[in-house]
Formats: structure tokens, sequence, C-alpha cells
């Protein structure tokens, strides 16, 4: 199990939060995006290349661009999409708790 203990958390609030998680990433810097209740994260793990994290609920390693652009287009978030595209040229993976509702972006 990761420790996400010092990785900072952003709450999402749409464009304000993006900007926000945009400028984290792109230094390379590791985030923690808490999304709202109503957000969905189902992903095709596959797909977004994801490892299994030690429960059902959790993914780990997955990649970055596709899981995120994945996800913006479910929740109806473009600025989800717009972060993908930062975090893959940072060379960043993302991590899915969809229990806690949580997207870490880490290197």
């Amino acid at each position: 199990m990761r420790d996400y203990s010092n990785i900072p958390v952003l709450n999402w609030d749409g464009e304000i939060s993006a900007k926000k998680a945009m400028a984290q990433v792109h230094h390379a810097e590791p985030v923690i995006l808490q999304m709202p209740e109503n957000f969905t994260a189902d992903i095709d793990i596959t797909a977004c290349g994801c490892k299994s994290g030690n429960a059902l609920i959790k993914h780990i390693d997955c990649h970055a661009a596709d899981t995120l652009r994945a996800l913006a287009a479910t929740n109806a978030l473009p600025e989800l999409a717009e972060l993908a595209e930062v975090a893959h040229e940072a060379g960043q993976v993302v991590d899915i708790d969809a229990d806690k509702h949580r997207i870490v972006i880490h290197d």
C-alpha cells in the first residue's frame, strides 16, 4: 500500500482547481484530487494500463493521459482532459481510489 499522507490534497471545484492541479503536476509534484461525491471513477483498467491495487476499488500506476481523459469524458469535466496532457508531459501516473473519490497523480 502506498503512503499518500505526505501528498497535498486539492478539493476539486472546477476550473480553478484544475489550474492549481496543472501547476502542481507541471512541476512533477504529486497531488491528490478529492473529487465530489457524485464523481464516477469507472474506467477500463486494461485500456488505461492500470495495475491492481490491494482492493477491488483501487487501481495504481495508470497511464495518466488515458485515465484522466476517460474520467473527463465520463464525468463531463473538460478540465480533467486538459490536466491529462500536463500529467502525460510531466511523466506522471495516476492511482484511483474510487471508494474515497480520489485521483492521485504522482511520479
